[in-house]
């Protein structure tokens, strides 16, 4: 956690002022949804750390949650800002998270994911998913003029060659035997969380 807190703290983008003024005019819908990404962002390094630890020679476990880290850092980083106070989220310790709905879903995901080294990488795959679906409405809430306009817009192509790495390392996984019923409902039950939480943050 020390080494988290450093990285983030390098990583804090200093703005000037006209920058900040522009900044403090994002509506409260968007603050929420910088604040909801920053967890977002964390759970995809949370879960992928975890696969890391049961699948060590799968690659992308291993090399994408840095970049996860520079991605919170990199939204750490607009939240200061604007003077955001975020200490409740910088402070959880890995596979916790502020937002019950976030915490439920990494729950779900790692269980998922434990079942194969192919249920984790459609796991990854699918956060992957989610991750571009919420980056895009979280996009649309703000003037495109702004620093946070750009970043999204940079976790996004991350997130787009992340997806690339999952489907290749898919495209050459074994798919495992047929689960258990309890697995199968498992796996859906989750493709079902994510499906959902994509739907509600889709701009209105």
């Amino acid at each position: 956690m020390n080494a988290f807190r450093i990285l983030i703290s390098a990583l804090v983008i200093h703005m000037t002022g006209t920058a900040v003024a522009q900044a403090q005019s994002y509506s409260p819908e968007a603050i929420d949804s910088l604040r909801y990404m920053i967890e977002e962002e964390k759970l995809a390094g949370d879960v992928y750390r975890s696969f890391g630890t049961l699948y060590p020679t799968i690659m992308p476990f291993r090399n994408i949650p840095r970049s996860e880290d520079t991605h919170v850092a990199a939204l750490v980083g607009q939240a200061n800002l604007i003077g955001l106070d975020i200490s409740d989220l910088t402070s959880l310790a890995a596979g916790q998270f502020h937002n019950p709905s976030l915490q439920s879903l990494y729950q779900s995901l790692v269980a998922q994911g434990s079942t194969s080294s192919f249920a984790a990488l459609t796991v990854g795959k699918n956060i992957e998913l989610l991750d571009i679906a919420d980056l895009t409405a979280a996009r649309a809430l703000i003037p495109v003029d702004s620093s946070l306009y750009t970043v999204y817009g940079n976790l996004m192509n991350a997130s787009n060659k992340h997806l690339t790495a999952f489907n290749t390392w898919l495209a050459v996984t074994p798919v495992p035997a047929v689960p258990e019923p309890e697995t199968y409902a498992m796996l859906l039950a989750g493709l079902a969380i994510i499906g959902g939480m994509a739907r509600r943050r889709q701009p209105r």
